[in-house]
Parts: C-alpha cells; sequence; structure tokens
C-alpha cells in the first residue's frame, strides 16, 4: 500500500498545536478546520494496521475495494484507499477518488428542502401539486414534509421503472419519471399515515428545487452548500456525459473476477446520483459540528425525526437514518446503485463520523463501518455493556451462564459442570436490552429501579427460558 493513499493522525492535539503556530499548514487537500478543542478522545490506541485489517481482503492488484475515512468533531482523523478504482488501468482507490454514493445522497436532498424552508419559498406542509402541477391528484395532499420522511405513500419509482421493463442501461430523464409517475392513480397508503421507505418523494425533491428556484438540484446544492463547504469534488451527476476526474467504476462479481456494472444512463437525482469523495464527506460532517452552510441549525433540522398523522415518532430524520449501535445513538445512510455499496454513520454524542465507500456489489460497507465503530469506541460500548455483565441461573434448567465482557462485546458462557468444557457464544446486540446469540435470541430485563434482574432466551421449539441474577 502506497503511503501516501491514507492519512492518520494520532495526535490531534499536537497536530492543532503546531497548525495554529504555523499558518497554512493544514493539509491543503483536505482542507479541514483544526479546533483548538483540546478536550478530545484519545484514539491512539487505534493504529493503521487496526484499520487495514479490515479491508485486508481487497487490497491487492485484481480487486475493487472500498475507500474509508474516520471523522472526529470535524477533523478527518483517517483516510485511506483500498483496491482499484478501475481495474482496466489499474487505478488505485484513495480518499480523493469519486464514488457515487447511492442513497447516502438522499440527505443532501433533504438539506435542500429544508433550506428552501428557510428562504420562504417552501412550505414543507402544502400540496407538492402547489409547486408540481404534473403530480396525479390522489384525493388527499401529499406533502414535501412527507416525501423527506417517506410517509407520502408514493409508489417506488424505480420498482416502477423496472415492472414497466426500464433497466439501468435505457435512457431515461426527468420528463420520463414524471410521466410514469402521474399515471399512478392509486397510493400505497393515506399520505402521513405510515412510514415506507419510496425513491419517488427524493427523485421529486429535484423537480421542486428547479420549479421553486429555477436552479437544478446541482447549482442549488453548489450555491447553498457545496461551495461554502469547500467540497469542491462533489456535484449530482444530472448529466450522464459529463467527463469525472477521479471517477471509480463500480463492479459485479462473476465466476471469472469482476464484472464491469452498468455506467447508467439514469440522469435523475435526489434518491440517489451524488458523486463525492471521502475527504468531501468529511467536510460535510464536520457541518454537524461547526456548520458552513447557509443552512442555519443544520445539525437540529437535519436530524429532527419524522412523524406519522398519528403522531408516531419514526427512526428517519432530513435522509438521515436515526437508530443506535451497541446501545450509542447513531445517525447515517446507507447506499446501494450498480455496484456501489456505501455506508455512513455518525455517533452525535462522540461526534465521531464513520465513511465507507466500496465499488463491488458483493461488499457489504455497514459491516466495515461498525468494524471500524468496534475500535474507535471499544471503551464506550464496554461502559455501555457493563451492567448487563453478571451470573444468570435457572431453576428449571438447574444451570445457567455467565455474561461477561471482552473487548467491547459481551459473551455468555454456561456455568461449567463437571469436567465438561463450557463455550461461549458472542451476543449481537440488536436493540436496547436485546441480542442474538447464534440461534437464540437473548433479553436482559430490568425491575423497576431499572436495574437488570435476569434474562431470557428464546431458542427454537423451546419457547423463553428465564434465568435469574444471582
Amino acid at each position: 500500500m502506497n503511503k501516501h493513499l491514507f492519512t492518520i493522525k494520532k495526535s490531534l492535539t499536537v497536530f492543532a498545536a503546531i497548525a495554529l503556530a504555523v499558518p497554512g499548514l493544514v493539509r491543503a487537500e483536505q482542507g479541514l478546520r483544526v479546533a483548538e478543542d483540546t478536550a478530545r478522545p484519545d484514539y491512539s490506541h487505534v493504529s493503521e494496521t487496526d484499520l487495514d485489517s479490515i479491508f485486508m481482503a481487497y487490497d491487492k492488484p485484481d480487486s475493487p475495494g472500498c475507500a474509508a475515512g474516520v471523522v472526529c468533531h470535524g477533523d478527518l482523523i483517517f483516510s485511506k484507499g483500498y483496491g482499484k478504482a478501475n481495474l482496466d488501468y489499474g487505478i488505485p482507490i484513495r480518499p480523493d477518488s469519486r464514488f457515487m454514493i447511492a442513497s447516502v445522497s438522499k440527505q443532501f436532498a433533504a438539506a435542500a428542502l429544508l433550506m428552501m424552508e428557510q428562504q420562504g419559498n417552501l412550505d414543507l406542509d402544502e400540496d407538492l401539486r402547489t409547486y408540481i402541477p404534473d403530480m396525479p391528484d390522489f384525493g388527499k395532499p401529499v406533502t414535501a414534509r412527507q416525501i423527506m420522511h417517506h410517509t407520502s405513500g408514493l409508489r417506488d419509482i424505480y420498482n416502477l421503472l423496472s415492472l414497466a421493463d426500464i433497466g439501468l442501461d435505457d435512457t431515461t430523464t426527468d420528463d420520463d419519471a414524471m410521466v410514469l409517475l402521474s399515471r399512478q392513480q392509486r397510493l400505497n397508503f393515506d399520505p402521513g399515515s405510515r412510514h415506507l421507505y419510496s425513491n419517488s418523494g427524493y427523485f421529486l425533491i429535484s423537480v421542486l428545487v428547479k420549479n421553486v428556484t429555477g436552479l437544478s438540484l446541482r447549482d442549488y446544492s453548489e450555491k447553498y452548500f457545496f461551495e461554502p463547504t469547500g467540497m469542491k469534488s462533489t456535484h449530482w451527476h444530472d448529466d450522464t456525459e459529463m467527463i469525472v476526474p477521479n471517477r471509480v467504476i463500480s463492479y459485479r462479481p462473476t465466476p471469472d473476477g469482476h464484472g464491469q456494472f452498468y455506467r447508467g444512463n439514469m440522469s435523475r437525482v435526489g434518491a440517489r446520483g451524488l458523486f463525492t469523495t471521502i475527504e468531501d464527506f468529511a467536510k460535510w460532517d464536520a457541518n454537524f459540528v461547526e456548520n458552513r452552510t447557509l443552512l442555519e441549525d443544520f445539525s437540529e433540522k437535519m436530524t429532527k425525526p419524522g412523524s406519522t398523522s398519528r403522531r408516531d415518532s419514526i427512526n428517519y430524520a432530513a435522509g438521515l437514518r436515526l437508530g443506535k449501535y451497541k446501545a450509542l445513538p447513531t445517525v447515517g445512510h446507507g447506499g446501494s446503485y450498480m455496484g456501489f455499496r456505501t455506508n455512513y454513520m455518525r455517533f452525535p454524542d462522540h461526534q465521531l463520523g464513520i465513511i465507507v465507500f466500496c465499488n463491488e456489489s458483493s461488499i457489504n460497507p455497514a459491516v466495515h463501518a461498525r468494524q471500524i465503530a468496534d475500535l474507535y469506541l471499544k471503551e464506550a460500548f464496554n461502559k455501555n455493556f457493563r451492567e448487563f455483565a453478571g451470573t444468570y441461573r435457572s431453576g428449571s434448567l438447574d444451570t445457567g451462564f455467565d455474561v461477561y465482557l471482552e473487548d467491547g462485546d459481551l459473551y455468555l458462557k454456561r456455568l461449567a459442570t463437571g469436567t465438561k468444557e463450557a463455550e461461549s457464544r458472542r451476543l449481537i446486540w440488536d436493540d436496547d436490552d436485546e441480542f442474538r446469540a447464534e440461534r437464540w435470541n437473548v433479553q436482559f430485563e430490568r425491575d423497576d429501579d431499572d436495574e437488570i434482574t435476569k434474562l431470557t432466551i428464546q431458542a427454537p421449539r423451546t419457547g423463553k427460558i428465564t434465568f435469574e441474577r444471582i
């Protein structure tokens, strides 16, 4: 691996001090702010070798791969490429390689909606037909807020295209998509009543921007987001004939190796279609710490969860999913289009952002993002999981388990009986107090004082078995 393909800063405090003392020392190719905040976590326990091991399977001459980045308090502290951006010419993936990031694009389209609202040009709760007259009348209004939060009930445009036998290699335009949507006389459900992911709404955002502002989504985003943030290698790809410097080609696995995936002749953007780099996306992530866009209250607006008409909160905000990983709150999104597989996961409580862009359809970037999180946030996960550790016993089985913590993960180990070797099973966190251990579903239970007092294990064909904490 060429050393110039990565950037890793193990001591942010030292670097910040030098950068502040010597103007212009900050790496020009990153253009990232080095803040004076010295109260940052020490991630010196994470080595380049640790991170390389996650992606080592792709780090060879004949393989597509991934670019990865880690952002801490707005600074890109790690960025590196693994594998090839173009197999024909042997071009390596680098932090400045331009990926089409699929549905991770959606947050940028949602930001445009919020920006138009801030400018007073758009009412998020107004009938979309006010701004897009070609929209059919479904009997009940569909709003911009609903398309942002996937509660509109609109049928998914890409599934409609597939049913109409229009593929990725077929040239289609915004007008083609609008004609197809306008033919739909029914919704999947009453607008606002449910949450169901639909790419149609995010495609319509690009139409909204054009109709309301007179600018394409590409030009609007450049003016209000990319230029102020310094994202010089980012654009909405609304011209399929455009030359893209440092473009990454996507691939799919074949019996003989890796076949090139579709280039893609669809010019529609909004639901996907953003080209960017690890270095540029790190600047976007930095807006959650120190906002440089023209959207006021950026972090608050981008992460405010949506709701249904029944006032049920949903785990989706402005093109961002709200979730948890090992009990820590997360904000992010995944993407899948052609051979591109992308993932962005942010831990707001730790101001840590993890970015993984890949160019082969069999790669799961979400797994790699979590592996990176396991390295950086091991102590935080240890702290969260410590309360589960203990011994639990079942009278009906006359045996029990020890639950213990090791390297940020919980393990379930059967209490020793006789001379038989006790085996351990790793507990995979699912949600709150729920875990999985191979084919077992494991749930910890709390008392009125929020103390963990028991666990239940549900195994195939046994129902739930309760183990009391002793």
